[in-house]
């Protein structure tokens, strides 16, 4: 997620290569500042050095290794890249303790204490956050926080032994490509509520997603870690609410058809959740496919 965000947070790449080229070589250079502080200087140390503990980092890389190695230019909408990046980060070693990670993420909350009481909408285009450093130290906290449940939910498998997490992918990049009429430039937010296309039209994203079996799997997997490890309670405010929003939100209740998508039976307005920041956890999905169509553009 961190990876993500700081390109996001920095421009729009055209391609791999022009990544490799633009992508800041400093701190200063990455916060635009003349001197780094404490928490920007944290979050462009584990830039550099992310360790295993950073899932979404580590995905990231796969695929950028996948797309460089192939010679070839990505499509918008063709997911082949992504299939074969998570292919590859699931058959990588994971070492990661929960105690390691812990020590991690609770130093980036005391480090980045301030950063993280600004309240920023996730629900928006990521180049109107103008506040690069709180959105990079969001970003870096997540990568982190997340770190253990998101290799969980990457890899596992439905029954057919499929990954999940590339099943849903395919799903959701085949309405999106059909609601924005192959729209190159759109994304989808950073809570997965939303594709907000070139023209910045947004288009809300059906719930009956959050039906899918897959999903229902990997969202799972987020709930319970969450549950078991809490962040400081301002700062899980501003991310998800609370862990009683984050699943009302993403694991609703549903009623299923033969195919397996759902049909919600129960939905909460709305309006009270709409008031808090929505939870950019589940993400590590949305950002992956955010800078993978950039690439192609």
């Amino acid at each position: 997620m961190i990876f993500s965000l700081q390109v996001q947070a920095n421009g729009d790449y055209g391609d791999s290569e022009q990544w490799e080229h633009d992508f800041p070589d400093t701190c200063q250079e990455l916060f635009k500042t003349k001197h780094c502080n404490k928490c920007q200087s944290l979050m462009w140390n584990h830039f550099k050095n992310p360790g295993q503990c950073a899932t979404a980092f580590n995905f990231g890389r796969d695929i950028f290794e996948v797309i460089k190695d192939s010679g070839e230019k990505p499509k918008p909408y063709d997911v082949t890249f992504i299939k074969k990046g998570l292919n590859k980060y699931c058959h990588e070693g994971f070492h990661c303790s929960q105690n390691k990670v812990e020590k991690i993420y609770n130093n980036i909350q005391k480090v980045c204490k301030h950063e993280l009481s600004v309240k920023l909408d996730w629900s928006d285009h990521p180049e109107n956050i103008k506040d690069i450093t709180s959105y990079a130290a969001y970003g870096t906290l997540l990568t982190y926080y997340t770190g253990i449940p998101a290799r969980k939910a990457l890899c596992t498998k439905n029954n057919h032994g499929d990954f999940c997490s590339f099943e849903f992918i395919k799903k959701l990049t085949k309405w999106m490509k059909k609601k924005t009429n192959a729209d190159p430039k759109a994304i989808i937010t950073h809570d997965l509520r939303f594709v907000i296309k070139g023209d910045g039209k947004k288009i809300r994203i059906p719930k009956s997603f959050f039906c899918d079996p897959c999903w229902r799997k990997m969202a799972h997997i987020y709930g319970d870690y969450i549950e078991d490890h809490r962040l400081k309670k301002s700062i899980e405010k501003n991310i998800w609410g609370s862990s009683h929003d984050l699943k009302e939100l993403y694991l609703p209740h549903c009623t299923y058809h033969k195919r397996g998508l759902g049909e919600i039976l129960k939905v909460r307005s709305d309006s009270k959740l709409s008031e808090r920041s929505a939870n950019p956890v589940f993400g590590v999905l949305s950002h992956r496919m955010n800078k993978f169509h950039s690439l192609a553009i």
